[in-house]
């Protein structure tokens, strides 16, 4: 997943979670309040004395008249509601909300839980992501690094069976797939040189080397080489001389460098 995806997705899940909480919590504290009215309606219609008084009012007016007998009598009993009839009156015991606020509420519920998954899903996708672009990465290097071993032994395996035309044709694979790899071109420039006898090419591979960036010391050691093979071989004296002191003036410090120096010294004491 793209970077922008993840920086759209991850903002919007939250947002739609706590849009969806919000609403849920709405609509739970509305059908709460719903409740209590109706509880409170019901509660502001009982009477306010047993006996049948108004109440806050008291009756003070003396009399020797005795005091009336007070029937027991027991509430009538309120009819049941003819089947299938109106009545408004509320019923508190058995009281449902309207299946419309719940199922709002349910929606909201929902929406909520959906968006806190998808969050939970992306988060998860980019740490194992993650963790495997380590793990699997540090796999990848280490088998890259073996197979690059394998591959050169492969060759030398051709070379050491004397087949020394296709060693230096599995070098050159290796090349094309490692490039700048300099003991590569050194192993075909000694097959040239050594198992092959040619010295001409040999020297061109010498040459391709001193064009490729490596360090003074190993620069050195393919130019002495060269100019080993300029001097005998080839018959190219003027040449060797020419790369000799170039040795001796690029590669000063190095151990090529002091031995070009002896050998320019052998040349000019004659």
């Amino acid at each position: 997943m793209k970077l922008i995806s993840r920086l759209i997705l991850y903002p919007l899940c939250l947002y739609v979670a706590i849009w969806c909480w919000g609403g849920f919590r709405d609509a739970y504290e509305n059908m709460q309040l719903d409740r209590y009215s109706v509880e409170l309606d019901e509660g502001e219609g009982l009477p306010g004395a047993v006996g049948g008084e108004p109440s806050g009012e008291v009756n003070l007016t003396p009399t020797n008249a005795p005091p009336a007998k007070v029937e027991k009598t027991r509430p009538a009993k309120t009819q049941p509601s003819p089947r299938g009839g109106k009545t408004n009156q509320v019923e508190i015991a058995g009281q449902t909300e309207p299946p419309e606020k719940k199922g709002g509420m349910m929606v909201y519920f929902s929406g909520m839980l959906g968006a806190l998954l998808v969050f939970a899903l992306l988060v998860a996708r980019d740490v194992s992501h993650l963790t495997g672009e380590r793990v699997g990465g540090n796999y990848l290097t280490k088998s890259n690094k073996s197979q690059k071993a394998d591959m050169y032994e492969d060759a030398e395996a051709i070379w050491a069976d004397g087949a020394y035309v296709d060693a230096i044709d599995s070098f050159r694979e290796y090349i094309k797939i490692y490039p700048g790899e300099y003991h590569a071109y050194k192993r075909i420039a000694e097959i040239y040189e050594k198992d092959l006898g040619s010295f001409r090419a040999a020297a061109l591979e010498y040459e391709e080397m001193l064009e490729m960036d490596i360090p003074k010391s190993r620069w050195g050691w393919a130019a002495i080489h060269l100019c080993n093979l300029y001097s005998g071989k080839l018959d190219d004296s003027d040449r060797a001389l020419a790369l000799l002191q170039r040795v001796a003036s690029e590669c000063s410090e190095t151990t090529a460098g002091q031995k070009a120096r002896d050998r320019l010294a052998k040349i000019a004491a004659g």
